[in-house]
């Protein structure tokens, strides 16, 4: 049934232009918000817990915007079975790549920190080409077995390298040709476990758990943390802006980094709520 569903409908799909898929997203618009309510409530207490000055109108406003970006997020993400790499740059080209090339230049390994903000998906098909750092991306498993490898054979076609979570030390130690970015996904609820060390902050006015996965193998290693910022311009366009968290992991303290990088995603959230995912059951933790 899997492979019927992807060789009969997604891939096929894929090779259609995006102004076309877009009609679909439209569809799908009306279908998951006003039919289906499709996650509706808890899009809708994510967003009033995390803006609990916001109307009623300005929560609707934002819920409805949302739900037009998450399904321009699915259809661009079919299409990019079939998208071309000169395509995916076009699509989303990083404004500074210097912030990271330079350390290149010095012979260091980094820390790339992303989120479920914008298309993030589409980083992996658009990031290798742009900067000189090899790609490594963790990444989780889907339950799917059939579809999770369709979408590493998909992710890794342009160069990007998937590393899931449990390999990720494995893959560190190993000898690489050139300086490796390792890309973490950062803004999930994590697998909590009351005895392991997670770090609790106030993010969006709420109580927030977070793994700090990427502040441990930055201070291990002491490499160079930077953040992406993936800055929605217009349907189907975005940019990336980097930005250096910290150069000297090992010289904050436990935390800190981890705090600092959720403060970036949190200004773009601020700034246009609509491109994150808020679907995302992202509080269902409480501390004790």
């Amino acid at each position: 049934m899997n492979r019927l569903l992807f060789y009969l409908l997604i891939k096929p799909l894929s090779f259609l232009p995006l102004s076309v898929l877009y009609l679909l997203s439209t569809v799908g618009y009306y279908l998951l918000y006003y039919v289906l309510g499709y996650r509706r409530k808890v899009v809708e207490e994510n967003i009033k817990r995390s803006f609990p000055d916001y109307s009623k109108a300005e929560v609707t406003r934002v819920i409805k915007l949302f739900y037009q970006h998450l399904c321009d997020l699915v259809v661009e993400s079919i299409r990019m079975f079939s998208m071309s790499e000169a395509e995916a740059v076009r699509r989303c080209r990083i404004r500074n790549p210097e912030l990271i090339d330079q350390f290149f230049d010095q012979g260091k390994h980094v820390v790339i920190v992303g989120s479920h903000y914008g298309n993030w998906e589409i980083t992996s098909l658009c990031f290798p080409s742009q900067v000189k750092h090899q790609i490594g991306s963790i990444y989780s498993r889907l339950k799917n077995a059939y579809f999770n490898r369709k979408l590493m054979v998909s992710r890794a076609r342009y160069g990007s390298e998937l590393i899931t979570t449990d390999k990720l030390s494995d893959y560190y130690e190993l000898a690489h040709p050139r300086p490796v970015g390792l890309a973490f996904i950062a803004d999930q609820s994590p697998n909590y476990n009351k005895t392991k060390n997670y770090y609790w902050t106030t993010f969006l006015n709420q109580e927030t758990v977070t793994a700090p996965g990427a502040e441990r193998y930055a201070q291990k290693y002491n490499l160079p943390v930077v953040y992406v910022q993936i800055l929605k311009q217009r349907r189907g366009y975005y940019e990336i802006e980097l930005e250096l968290v910290t150069d000297d992991p090992k010289s904050l303290a436990p935390g800190e980094l981890t705090d600092r990088h959720l403060r970036c995603l949190e200004r773009l959230i601020i700034r246009a709520p609509q491109y994150w995912l808020w679907s995302h059951r992202r509080w269902k933790h409480r501390r004790n």
